[in-house]
């Protein structure tokens, strides 16, 4: 027979749901900075839930290395680490390129549309001079791509990748991100796409990712130079 709890338990989980999408929210706009302490009680009345939800889903952040837990303490936002943005670019540089033979031989109309949705929306958040939706679309372009290949273990590892690099570092990527040469960067490759230029989609890939890696290191070590200066 159902039990009491039956009912209580997917609206536990819906609320720990609410409170983790909310904390990420949070964290990819800014609103909880990095090496903040999280006070639980405030959280729990901003989102509107209790404190136990927003336990819960700062556990699950926990896992994902966007935050960590001090015994007796309580939770903070992972610190700001160059080292960290290396490894991150570095293996989305490996898992992207390994992705292309795959993305060649499962390619699709439906595949090559969606692909060329998320350029035309890159394209337009661009235009737009929206800083945050650049980032986003940016992120949905090279997950498109992605998908393509078939992989679910290597894009679940992108994500993480993309996850540690929004919530943790997206004030970076807004304000150090290269707009100028990504736009073209990404027509290339929908256009080695669209060919079926296996050789070319690597080439584009490479370039486009250790770019963006390059501009986005130099410019948080100029920024870590700079704020020392001012201190």
């Amino acid at each position: 027979m159902p039990g009491k709890n039956d009912k209580k338990e997917p609206e536990k989980i819906d609320m720990t749901q609410k409170a983790y999408m909310a904390i990420r929210q949070m964290l990819f706009y800014n609103e909880i900075q990095s090496g903040q302490k999280i006070k639980y009680k405030d959280l729990a009345s901003r989102i509107g839930v209790s404190m136990t939800p927003v336990i819960q889903a700062l556990k699950w952040l926990e896992f994902t290395n966007i935050v960590r837990h001090e015994a007796n303490k309580g939770y903070y936002v992972n610190e700001i680490s160059i080292r960290e943005v290396e490894e991150i670019y570095d293996t989305r540089l490996m898992l992207e390129v390994s992705l292309v033979p795959k993305i060649i031989r499962n390619m699709d109309e439906e595949g090559l549309q969606a692909l060329n949705l998320a350029v035309e929306n890159y394209k337009k958040a661009v235009a737009d001079d929206n800083y945050y939706k650049r980032i986003m679309t940016d992120m949905t372009f090279h997950m498109t791509l992605a998908a393509l290949s078939h992989c679910t273990i290597q894009i679940k590892m992108l994500q993480g990748l993309f996850d540690v690099l929004m919530l943790r570092y997206s004030q970076n990527l807004v304000f150090l991100s290269v707009t100028d040469t990504s736009l073209p960067e990404h027509a290339k490759i929908f256009e080695s796409l669209d060919n079926r230029d296996e050789a070319a989609l690597e080439a584009s890939v490479r370039y486009h990712v250790g770019t963006v890696r390059s501009h986005i290191i130099k410019g948080m070590k100029r920024l870590v130079v700079e704020t020392k200066e001012f201190l």
